[in-house]
This record gives structure tokens, sequence and C-alpha cells, in this order.
């Protein structure tokens, strides 16, 4: 069941099998799979429940409501802007439904580097099958492509590009294009709609609205978990505590490591928050004759995957999708000043977007602040600078090939290219912190899996090397980067996180 936590109206002690912090990709998974396996789940959410009722299309209520800082989460020194969902869902509820599966050369070579077999193709892709008939997953074709995503397969195909349709998990689409905003019409097969669902079926006690502060242990064994509800029925502060013998993390690549360190977790080998990958990408707008409007119709439907293909390029690469925004964020992304701005504006109903998304090689890492905030420090490599700038010539190229008047890169000031030879601006001006901007919305590998401590934080099956009972189902799990929007990755960890949990279940609740 969701509880209404705005009644509460004093401090709350409850008990059970297990609770999970985070209702995410990973927290959601991890308390259906559990409820499913009999266990006793309490989940809490920091984020408020909302559903289809609550999804206004109004750009200026939905990113508050649905959004952790608005979405515009920045690096220390504002080069990324990372946008995360803070809402019981996560950052399901706000996606583009995108499911790709790991790549096998991906798993082969994590398999390898953390000495855990289980993560290769064999042993993983089970779980990945689970995943995807649960959410369920469907092909986009034909139908799905809008005039955005047209552009961008008709640019790769008169270069040659590899491209291909994409895998979602949506179903009947109205193709109202505010997949962002969350669905209004109940047809993304996110979170809520599916797994949390389910548990709450199940009989797991669902809390929105309650932030943890702390993980409980005791010695080497997890006990359970302290916080605060952020909304009570006074407007009294009002605590919480759950006693569990098992306690899941999954709050995130950034607030995973963040409640670790508060909970003074041990951290023997200093690796908790480091590792760090985003996966940034920026965006290229060309300007074209004819009403394009990225915002109406499925976001993305069709993307170039020519030069991510870990076997020509075992590190790096890049994917090209079709980029959508409403008018507002359309505001926030274009370049220039003034007149310059004004007159991107005036032209955004002609401009058509493509994301270039970097698998990046660079590490960075997020550590905790004064007021116990997360502080995100990343910088790209000369290698990521160089992919960089071959992602902004290749999409300069492709809008070019489809028609484009005139291509606008992604600088602060306008940068705007009335040919394909204008191109050779992106290698004189380079890549600086903020400029261009870049964006994220995948950041993972804070407390990543290995069979190594002190170089890794998780074992096999994502429980602690240290603590007893202490499990981490969410993106910071990933050992490196999986080149790929990571949904269905951290899915399929969080179900064999759950399989990990319910085999040493019996023994647990003996002890």
């Amino acid at each position: 069941m969701i509880l209404d936590t705005s009644t509460v109206d004093e401090d709350v002690s409850l008990r059970s099998d297990a609770c999970v912090i985070g209702s995410g990709a990973g927290g959601s998974v991890v308390a259906r799979e559990l409820a499913a396996g009999g266990m006793d789940v309490v989940l809490i959410e920091e984020g408020g429940y909302w559903t289809s009722r609550d999804f206004t299309q109004l750009e200026e209520e939905m990113y508050p409501r649905l959004y952790r800082e608005r979405g515009t989460r920045p690096t220390s020194d504002f080069s990324v802007l990372v946008s995360q969902g803070r809402a019981l869902g996560g950052s399901t509820l706000v996606s583009f439904c995108l499911c790709f599966r790991p790549p096998s050369p991906v798993l082969s070579s994590w398999a390898e580097r953390t000495g855990i077999e289980a993560l290769a193709p064999a042993g993983f892709l089970p779980a990945v099958e689970r995943v995807e008939r649960s959410l369920p997953v469907r092909r986009m074709g034909a139908d799905h492509l809008n005039a955005n995503n047209r552009i961008l397969k008709t640019g790769g195909e008169r270069l040659g590009l590899r491209g291909r349709f994409l895998d979602h998990n949506r179903t009947d689409c109205l193709g109202c294009g505010y997949c962002a905003l969350g669905c209004a019409y109940d047809r993304k097969n996110d979170a809520i709609v599916t797994y949390l669902a389910d548990a709450s079926h199940r009989g797991a006690r669902i809390l929105p609205w309650a932030r943890a502060d702390r993980v409980l242990y005791e010695g080497r064994e997890a006990r359970g978990v302290v916080g605060r509800f952020l909304r009570s029925r006074t407007g009294a502060r009002r605590s919480f505590r759950v006693d569990a013998r098992v306690v899941v993390i999954a709050g995130g690549a950034l607030e995973s490591p963040m409640l670790w360190l508060r909970s003074s977790l041990p951290n023997p080998g200093g690796v908790v928050g480091r590792h760090l990958r985003l996966n940034p990408y920026v965006v290229v707008a060309g300007i074209f004759d004819e009403r394009v409007a990225t915002w109406e119709g499925v976001p993305q439907s069709w993307v170039v995957d020519e030069f991510l293909d870990p076997v020509r390029f075992p590190q790096g690469g890049l994917l090209f999708f079709s980029a959508s925004a409403q008018p507002i964020a359309c505001a926030g992304l274009l370049p220039g000043f003034g007149w310059e701005h004004r007159r991107g504006m005036h032209d955004v109903s002609r401009m058509a977007m493509i994301a270039v998304f970097l698998n990046d090689r660079a590490e960075g890492h997020v550590s905790l602040g004064r007021r116990g905030e997360a502080v995100i420090r990343y910088e790209l490599g000369g290698d990521d600078q160089v992919e960089v700038k071959r992602g902004l010539r290749l999409a300069s190229e492709m809008l070019f090939a489809a028609g484009a008047e005139r291509v606008v890169l992604p600088y602060n000031d306008l940068v705007e290219l009335a040919k394909p030879e204008d191109a050779r601006v992106i290698d004189e001006r380079g890549i600086f912190a903020n400029d261009p901007l870049f964006l994220s919305f995948h950041p993972q590998g804070t407390l990543r899996i290995g069979a190594v401590p002190r170089r890794s934080v998780v074992g096999r099956g994502g429980e602690s090397h240290e603590v007893r009972g202490l499990y981490v189902a969410d993106a910071s799990v990933l050992p490196g980067a999986v080149g790929v929007p990571p949904q269905v990755s951290i899915m399929a960890f969080a179900t064999e996180t759950a399989r990990a949990i319910l085999g040493t279940l019996p023994a647990r609740l003996g002890s």
C-alpha cells in the first residue's frame, strides 16, 4: 500500500524483513521481487507520490514537482547539468522509455574486470529478459517517427550511417510528446504502473515524502534506517525508524554514496563516491524551412549507432538521438543573448535537434558538501574531447544532409554554420568548462561492484563487502559506463540483487 504520509502527526516506528531506500529503476524492482518472494517490505522515497492526474504538462509546475533541483543539478564547475527524478518511480517517471540491452562485449569486459563471472552475458542476460517481459519492451516503428526523428534518420542514411528503431517501454502511445513531464495518459510503463503497483498489491508498504538520513548497523550487521518525513499533518517535523535485517540502498549514483557517507558506513578502500561516469551529451540544432516541433510525437524512436560498437571501439563511442524539449527547456538550451536568443526562440518550431551522447572514458567523483549535499566533480579528458568534437561535426553533417538551412552549435555565444565546411570552427574553439553545455541523465558507478574489497564497495549480488545484510541496487553499482541508456541494465542488476537476498533469507531470518 502507498501511505499518505502527509497525514503523519507523530514519530513512526516500523518493522520489516527488508527496507528499500529509493523507488526508481533499482528500488522498485527489488521491492517487487522481494514482496513476490514472501518478504515483508517497506520502501521509502524522498519524493512525492504523483499520478497521471497530477501531470499538468506545464513545465513550470512539473520540473520542480518531478525532478531533483528542477532537473538542473550542476557539476562543481557548471560544465554538466545532471537531471534526476525525485518522485515515487524515480527517473522512470520522466524518462523517454529507452530500453537498451547492455552490450554483450561490455558485460564480458565487466566480468573479466570485476572477477564476477555472473556478469558475463550467459549469466546476466536472463535477468535482462525478465525485465523486458515485466515492463514490457516493444520495438518502435515507422508510425512512431515524428518530424525530428525522420530528419535524424534521413541525415544518417544519406551519409551511409547505421541506424535502427529503438525499443521502448510504452504501450499504445498517443504521441503527445510530454514524456519528460510525466505521462498524463498512463501509456508509459514506468515503475509506478509496473513494479511498484505489483509490490503494493503484494503487501509492500510504500512511504513517499520520506528522506533516509542514516542506515543503522551494529558491528558488521545491517539493522535498519532512520529518517524524517518531509510533510506532516501539522507541518511539524516527524521522524521514522524502520528496523530491518536487510537494507537496500537504491537512491541513484549521486544520492546513494551520500547516504553511505552520512551513515559512516565502512569505506576502507576510499572508493565510495569514486569512478563516477555521466555519459554526457550535447545538442546540435538545425533550422529547416518546414515545421519540425521537436516536442510533438514520440521523442526518441530512432538512433544512429554507427559509432557505438564495443568491438570496433572498445573505449569511448557515440550515439545520436533526436533531442526533444518544451519551450522553457528550449530557452535554456539555445545559445546567444538578447536579439540572437530571441531569434532562436522565434525559429524554434522549425528547429530539429540531435543529441550527441558520449560513452565517456573520464571518471569523476561525488562527495559530501558542507550542508550534506552531493558535490559533483567531473572533467572530460583529452580523448573524450576529441570524441565530442567528432560528434559535433557528424551531427552537423547529418542535419545538412537532411536539408537544414543552417546549423546552431551548443556554445554559450551564438555559433552558426551556413554550410558543412564551416564545421572547422569546432576544432578551432575546442572544449572548455561550460562551453559547450553538456547534459546528463545517466550518472553511474559510485558504489561499484567487484570481487575484490577495497577496490569495490559491493560484491556479487550487490551485498556490501563490509556490512552483512546491506545491499546496493541502482546505477551506482555499475562497474563502468554501460555506453547506452542504462534503465534495463539497472533493473537487471536489481533483479539479481533481489534473487541474492531471497537466496540467503532462511539463514538471515534464522540468525
